[in-house]
Protein backbone atom coordinates (compact mmCIF):
# COMPACT_ATOMS: atom_id res chain seq x y z
CA UNK A 1 0.00 0.00 0.00
CA UNK A 2 0.97 3.74 -0.60
CA UNK A 3 1.70 6.38 2.14
CA UNK A 4 -0.50 8.89 1.31
CA UNK A 5 1.20 12.26 3.18
CA UNK A 6 0.75 15.93 2.13
CA UNK A 7 3.53 18.25 1.32
CA UNK A 8 4.65 20.76 4.28
CA UNK A 9 2.72 23.13 4.59
CA UNK A 10 3.17 27.07 6.63
CA UNK A 11 1.10 26.78 10.30
CA UNK A 12 1.95 30.32 11.58
CA UNK A 13 3.89 32.26 9.74
CA UNK A 14 7.45 34.08 11.07
CA UNK A 15 5.68 36.51 13.80
CA UNK A 16 6.65 39.14 16.30
CA UNK A 17 5.72 38.11 19.82
CA UNK A 18 6.98 41.18 21.93
CA UNK A 19 8.18 40.63 25.64
CA UNK A 20 5.26 39.32 27.76
CA UNK A 21 2.89 38.91 25.35
CA UNK A 22 1.68 35.57 24.25
CA UNK A 23 0.66 34.78 20.89
CA UNK A 24 -1.68 31.79 19.76
CA UNK A 25 -1.30 30.32 16.71
CA UNK A 26 -3.34 28.84 13.87
CA UNK A 27 -5.72 25.59 15.18
CA UNK A 28 -4.84 22.87 13.21
CA UNK A 29 -7.40 20.04 11.61
CA UNK A 30 -6.18 17.05 12.12
CA UNK A 31 -9.31 14.79 12.05
CA UNK A 32 -8.32 13.19 9.09
CA UNK A 33 -5.19 12.19 9.24
CA UNK A 34 -3.17 9.01 10.83
CA UNK A 35 -0.03 11.13 12.12
CA UNK A 36 1.26 14.53 11.89
CA UNK A 37 4.58 16.00 12.43
CA UNK A 38 5.34 19.88 13.62
CA UNK A 39 8.39 21.82 12.64
CA UNK A 40 9.11 24.79 15.39
CA UNK A 41 11.15 27.25 15.27
CA UNK A 42 12.12 30.16 17.77
CA UNK A 43 14.25 32.89 16.99
CA UNK A 44 15.38 35.78 19.91
CA UNK A 45 14.96 39.40 17.90
CA UNK A 46 16.53 41.86 20.36
CA UNK A 47 19.57 41.73 22.05
CA UNK A 48 18.65 41.57 25.70
CA UNK A 49 19.35 38.64 27.66
CA UNK A 50 17.14 35.20 27.76
CA UNK A 51 17.08 32.84 30.27
CA UNK A 52 14.50 30.81 28.35
CA UNK A 53 11.91 32.57 25.71
CA UNK A 54 9.86 31.82 24.39
CA UNK A 55 7.94 28.98 26.07
CA UNK A 56 6.46 27.00 23.20
CA UNK A 57 3.38 24.78 24.40
CA UNK A 58 1.55 22.62 22.10
CA UNK A 59 -1.79 21.26 22.47
CA UNK A 60 -4.14 18.76 21.31
CA UNK A 61 -7.99 17.73 21.60
CA UNK A 62 -10.26 15.28 20.23
CA UNK A 63 -12.96 17.46 20.20
CA UNK A 64 -13.96 19.04 16.42
CA UNK A 65 -15.40 22.31 18.17
CA UNK A 66 -13.15 22.35 21.08
CA UNK A 67 -14.00 24.33 24.53
CA UNK A 68 -11.41 26.21 26.58
CA UNK A 69 -11.20 22.79 28.97
CA UNK A 70 -11.45 20.23 25.85
CA UNK A 71 -7.53 21.52 24.94
CA UNK A 72 -4.75 19.42 27.12
CA UNK A 73 -0.52 19.93 26.42
CA UNK A 74 1.25 17.72 24.70
CA UNK A 75 4.52 19.29 25.00
CA UNK A 76 6.21 22.45 26.56
CA UNK A 77 9.19 23.55 24.82
CA UNK A 78 11.62 26.15 26.33
CA UNK A 79 14.79 28.44 24.37
CA UNK A 80 16.72 29.97 22.62
CA UNK A 81 19.03 30.47 26.26
CA UNK A 82 21.84 33.51 26.15
CA UNK A 83 22.28 37.03 25.22
CA UNK A 84 22.33 37.86 21.27
CA UNK A 85 24.85 40.61 20.32
CA UNK A 86 24.09 43.67 18.18
CA UNK A 87 22.17 42.77 15.06
CA UNK A 88 24.58 43.16 11.96
CA UNK A 89 22.83 44.77 8.86
CA UNK A 90 23.21 43.40 5.66
CA UNK A 91 25.62 46.03 3.20
CA UNK A 92 24.05 44.47 0.02
CA UNK A 93 20.84 43.83 -1.31
CA UNK A 94 21.05 39.87 -1.81
CA UNK A 95 19.19 37.72 -3.90
CA UNK A 96 17.59 34.41 -3.48
CA UNK A 97 19.67 32.01 -3.47
CA UNK A 98 22.69 33.81 -2.16
CA UNK A 99 25.31 32.16 -0.13
CA UNK A 100 27.93 35.02 0.38
CA UNK A 101 26.65 37.67 2.46
CA UNK A 102 28.02 40.88 2.32
CA UNK A 103 27.70 42.63 6.33
CA UNK A 104 30.95 44.75 7.57
CA UNK A 105 33.52 43.49 10.19
CA UNK A 106 31.83 39.71 11.24
CA UNK A 107 34.52 39.79 13.86
CA UNK A 108 34.24 42.57 15.93
CA UNK A 109 30.31 42.80 15.36
CA UNK A 110 30.86 38.69 17.08
CA UNK A 111 29.06 37.42 13.47
CA UNK A 112 32.08 35.17 13.33
CA UNK A 113 31.30 31.68 15.12
CA UNK A 114 30.94 29.45 12.00
CA UNK A 115 28.80 26.21 12.09
CA UNK A 116 25.78 27.61 13.60
CA UNK A 117 22.13 27.86 12.75
CA UNK A 118 21.69 32.23 12.81
CA UNK A 119 18.49 34.24 12.18
CA UNK A 120 18.34 36.81 9.19
CA UNK A 121 15.53 39.57 10.53
CA UNK A 122 13.35 41.73 7.64
CA UNK A 123 11.13 44.26 8.77
CA UNK A 124 8.79 42.50 6.36
CA UNK A 125 8.58 39.83 9.09
CA UNK A 126 7.38 37.03 6.63
CA UNK A 127 10.78 37.23 5.02
CA UNK A 128 12.74 36.38 7.70
CA UNK A 129 14.25 33.25 8.12
CA UNK A 130 17.13 30.82 9.40
CA UNK A 131 20.48 30.38 8.08
CA UNK A 132 23.62 28.11 8.74
CA UNK A 133 26.80 29.92 8.86
CA UNK A 134 29.64 27.97 7.06
CA UNK A 135 32.35 30.23 6.88
CA UNK A 136 33.49 33.82 7.27
CA UNK A 137 35.84 36.29 5.71
CA UNK A 138 37.20 38.35 9.06
CA UNK A 139 36.89 41.89 8.69
CA UNK A 140 39.41 42.48 6.06
CA UNK A 141 36.42 40.51 3.80
CA UNK A 142 33.30 41.79 5.03
CA UNK A 143 31.30 38.34 4.37
CA UNK A 144 29.80 35.46 5.52
CA UNK A 145 28.56 32.13 4.01
CA UNK A 146 26.21 30.16 4.54
CA UNK A 147 24.78 26.70 3.30
CA UNK A 148 21.72 26.64 1.03
CA UNK A 149 21.48 29.87 0.01
CA UNK A 150 19.43 32.80 1.14
CA UNK A 151 15.38 31.78 0.77
CA UNK A 152 14.36 35.56 0.29
CA UNK A 153 15.80 38.50 -1.22
CA UNK A 154 17.41 40.56 1.73
CA UNK A 155 18.61 44.00 1.81
CA UNK A 156 20.86 46.58 3.45
CA UNK A 157 17.96 48.77 4.45
CA UNK A 158 15.50 45.86 5.86
CA UNK A 159 17.64 42.69 7.13
CA UNK A 160 19.56 42.46 9.91
CA UNK A 161 21.92 39.16 11.35
CA UNK A 162 21.56 37.60 14.71
CA UNK A 163 23.65 35.52 16.82
CA UNK A 164 24.67 34.69 20.60
CA UNK A 165 28.80 35.35 20.55
CA UNK A 166 29.64 31.68 21.84
CA UNK A 167 31.04 28.18 19.82
CA UNK A 168 27.70 26.20 20.07
CA UNK A 169 24.73 28.01 21.26
CA UNK A 170 22.22 29.69 18.59
CA UNK A 171 19.73 31.88 18.57
CA UNK A 172 17.89 30.15 17.12
CA UNK A 173 16.02 27.27 18.60
CA UNK A 174 14.59 24.15 16.47
CA UNK A 175 12.31 21.54 17.24
CA UNK A 176 10.34 18.77 15.17
CA UNK A 177 7.85 16.89 16.70
CA UNK A 178 5.51 13.68 15.73
CA UNK A 179 2.28 13.17 16.97
CA UNK A 180 -0.08 10.17 16.69
CA UNK A 181 -3.52 11.82 15.68
CA UNK A 182 -5.73 8.72 15.20
CA UNK A 183 -7.36 10.35 18.78
CA UNK A 184 -7.05 14.00 17.90
CA UNK A 185 -9.20 16.39 15.86
CA UNK A 186 -7.21 19.70 16.27
CA UNK A 187 -3.42 20.49 17.11
CA UNK A 188 -2.54 24.35 18.18
CA UNK A 189 0.77 26.13 19.72
CA UNK A 190 0.89 28.82 22.11
CA UNK A 191 4.10 30.96 21.61
CA UNK A 192 4.57 32.29 25.54
CA UNK A 193 6.92 35.45 25.76
CA UNK A 194 5.82 36.42 29.18
CA UNK A 195 7.88 32.92 30.33
CA UNK A 196 11.27 35.14 30.72
CA UNK A 197 9.41 38.68 31.98
CA UNK A 198 12.56 40.55 31.68
CA UNK A 199 13.64 38.94 28.37
CA UNK A 200 13.60 39.46 24.36
CA UNK A 201 10.93 40.02 21.74
CA UNK A 202 11.20 36.83 20.24
CA UNK A 203 10.03 35.59 16.69
CA UNK A 204 8.22 32.17 15.95
CA UNK A 205 7.31 29.98 12.95
CA UNK A 206 6.33 26.60 12.51
CA UNK A 207 4.91 24.53 9.71
CA UNK A 208 3.24 20.63 9.51
CA UNK A 209 2.90 17.78 7.06
CA UNK A 210 0.31 15.40 7.59
CA UNK A 211 -0.20 11.30 6.89
CA UNK A 212 -3.52 11.16 5.89
CA UNK A 213 -3.62 7.07 4.45
CA UNK A 214 -1.06 4.03 5.02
Amino acid sequence: MALTKGSQTTLDEWAVTANTAIRLGTELDVSTAYFCTLNIKAALAEAVASTGQPEVIVQVTGEATPAKDDWTNYMRLIGPVGTPVTPLAFDATEPAGETSIACQNPVTANIDNDGKFKFIKHTTVANSEVVFQTANSGDAGDTITILDGLANEQTAAASTIHDIDHARTEVVAQWTLGIDCTALSRIRIIYNADYDTDGPDVMCYSAYTLNTGI
